[in-house]
């Protein structure tokens, strides 16, 4: 049985409430988030992914619903929201615009420190998150504002990694990034969900990371939530996708348009590897 990590119910915000301005930015959106699972959100800019995030640790208050860590709700009284944000870490879209510390160790070290932790225990959380993102001891003393830009990304992203969060939320992490870059820091997102069995949660408007990583997909459109399925079973809807200004992996396009050919028996493909297997098995080669 799938052990619940974080529950949304009945989410809505709005934002101008009363006012000529006033807008919807997430209506009525209802979810279960399981630990160790590997969740993406995809949607248009002004979809509500944004809002959405931000509420699923705090930092925004819903104006109706409620959000629960592990069974309680974090916007109860007397619950401890800065726990909470150790344990839900969020990473901004342009993380890097967050460093503010004179040196590389300082700023990681930023989050560890305001959850009490002993000098020591800093220490090793830092050195921790430095090994997950790639960055070795050279870079302690140095000025974050003097790397570039995929080196700041790694910094802002071990920052929260050093608080160990057992929820990770990123909004596109690898906006902007050159394709070694981008597959660098999936690449240590996927370690760090390895190794502390931890929860991710993807904000991506790449559909190739999505389909690479994600094991269920959301679906915001017009701040509802349109769909939560796994990976495979969304992206075989992408006449829908379309339909919602979305798409789909390319060589996903490729064999669902073989499907509407006559060739149902491809299924939904979202790799090369599952490419070659699907052609083999269409022309009678090896599997």
């Amino acid at each position: 049985m799938k052990n619940v990590i974080l529950k949304a119910e009945h989410l809505t915000q709005i934002y101008g409430e009363g006012t000529p301005f006033q807008r919807t930015a997430v209506n009525d959106i209802s979810f279960e988030l399981y630990e160790n699972e590997f969740v993406g959100v995809i949607g248009h800019t002004g979809s509500g992914k944004s809002t959405l995030i931000q509420m699923l640790n705090g930092l925004m208050k819903p104006t109706s619903g409620t959000v629960s860590f592990r069974g309680e709700d974090i916007w109860a009284k007397k619950y401890n929201r800065r726990l909470l944000r150790a344990n839900v870490g969020l990473v901004f879209q342009y993380p890097e615009y967050q460093l503010f510390e004179e040196t590389v160790e300082k700023d990681i070290a930023f989050g560890p420190r305001n959850m009490d932790l002993s000098e020591d225990e800093i220490h090793a959380r830092v050195k921790e998150a430095m090994e997950l993102t790639g960055l070795n001891d050279s870079f302690r003393s140095k000025s974050p504002f003097d790397l570039s830009g995929g080196q700041k990304r790694r910094v802002a992203i071990a920052g929260i990694l050093a608080m160990r969060p057992r929820v990770l939320i990123l909004d596109e992490p690898t906006a902007g990034l050159d394709p070694k870059g981008c597959n660098e820091i999936l690449a240590n997102i996927r370690a760090y969900r390895e190794e502390e069995g931890a929860t991710v949660v993807l904000v991506s408007h790449s559909m190739e990371d999505i389909a690479a990583n994600a094991q269920r997909i959301m679906v915001l459109e017009g701040g509802h939530l349109k769909m939560l399925d796994d990976t495979r079973a969304v992206f075989a809807r992408g006449d829908e996708l379309t339909a919602m200004g979305l798409n789909v992996p390319q060589i996903t396009r490729v064999f669902l348009s073989l499907a509407k050919r006559g060739h149902a028996d491809l299924g939904s493909v979202l790799s090369p590897e599952e490419a070659i297997t699907a052609l083999n098995r269409l022309t009678g080669g090896a599997k």
